[in-house]
């Protein structure tokens, strides 16, 4: 009976061993959950990539990648009465548009991406539908367009913008739309591309390829890799950031992007003197880059609009001089303006143009938008 009691102390694990083995299982659970938990949250963003709001509404375009479909109505896109609307020209909005503006109204086109298109908001509530409301002497045309760049916008304006009476043109890129001028493709959708070749702007990448059947597969795709939890580390550690924050956050803007979107500014404000309407350069922010502006992009438009002589309106103060509950309000959860946010850009846009724009027309005293 001794011997027995004696080979099942020699047995028993001593304890160090019996904390070690449950820390060892408490670390490989947590592992498992952890990658578990990585594998889900890649999927759900491949999901989420399978599904762009802007297909809804948007056809494949042989000169610009894509454009709105003419005409069209999608109910309650963006949720319960937020709906979204294009005329028969193709731009966002309610109201049709005749080549010459309806007497006694002053016509503005509102050139730029999303932010001017109005992602997330209804038909009404999207900056520029918000400046005619508040000053009714106005006839806003909403040029904005998802994911173009200022390459798309011009090649847009050219092709459609021409077409109208207008007195006074904004263009009113975000800074992600110098990087996107850089590139064939925006997240998977082809898109032309300008080049400057012997001092002249020179479009390539057209025809452009009619490839959207495959982009949902391959986009679903890398966003299941690049979301799992081991490819962000392996990138860390082998590729460290040396960028800059505004960099990080979109990519780098080349010099030859810059000299490409000179020339465009150039070929608007001549356009726009032999047509007899205003230009206005506009620098809408985004909530990422607010607490690092002025971003490289914001300088140079800066820098432009006083070498060529014309009006440049930056938002950013107007942003920034908010409490930070405040600024947060202006932006939904996908970055984009809010319907707060869209109001305030209004607001600003109206008082600026007001004071640097001959001739712009004066609103209703207490007008709000």
């Amino acid at each position: 009976m001794p011997s027995n009691s004696t080979e099942s102390g020699a047995r028993r694990s001593p304890l160090w061993a019996n904390l070690l083995l449950s820390a060892l299982v408490t670390v490989l659970l947590f592992l498992l959950v952890e990658g578990f938990s990585s594998l889900l949250m890649a999927t759900k963003a491949a999901r989420r990539t399978l599904y762009m709001r802007e297909e809804s509404h948007a056809r494949y375009d042989v000169d610009l990648g894509w454009s709105h479909k003419p005409a069209q109505r999608v109910d309650d896109l963006y949720g319960p009465g937020a709906s979204f609307t294009t005329n028969a020209r193709g731009f966002r909005g309610r109201e049709e548009i005749d080549a010459r503006p309806p007497a006694g109204r002053y016509r503005v086109i509102a050139l730029g991406d999303s932010f001017t298109m109005g992602f997330g908001v209804g038909d009404e509530a999207s900056y520029p539908a918000r400046m005619q409301v508040a000053c009714p002497t106005l006839q806003t045309v909403n040029m904005g367009q998802g994911g173009y760049g200022v390459d798309q916008n011009y090649l847009w304006y050219k092709r459609d913008g021409m077409a109208l009476e207008t007195q006074l043109l904004l263009v009113a890129p975000i800074a992600h739309d110098f990087f996107r001028m850089g590139n064939d493709n925006f997240i998977g959708y082809p898109k032309p591309v300008l080049k400057v070749e012997q001092a002249a702007l020179v479009v390539k990448n057209v025809p452009v390829p009619p490839t959207w059947h495959w982009r949902t597969p391959k986009l679903q795709l890398r966003a299941f890799v690049e979301s799992l939890a081991l490819v962000r580390v392996a990138r860390a550690l082998v590729f460290p950031i040396k960028a800059s924050p505004q960099e990080q956050f979109y990519g780098h803007v080349s010099d030859e992007v810059f000299a490409a979107a000179g020339l465009v500014f150039d070929e608007l404000a001549t356009l726009s003197k032999a047509r007899g309407q205003a230009l206005v350069l506009v620098y809408l922010p985004v909530e990422e880059l607010l607490t690092t502006e002025p971003s490289r992009e914001a300088q140079w438009m800066e820098a432009y609009a006083r070498q060529a002589q014309l009006p440049f309106i930056n938002l950013v103060a107007d942003f920034q001089r908010l409490a930070p509950a405040e600024r947060a309000a202006m932006f939904r959860v996908d970055k984009h303006y809010s319907d707060t946010g869209n109001r305030l850009v209004a607001t600003a846009l109206l008082q600026q143009l007001g004071m640097q724009v001959a001739g712009f027309p004066a609103c209703p005293a207490g007008a709000a938008p």
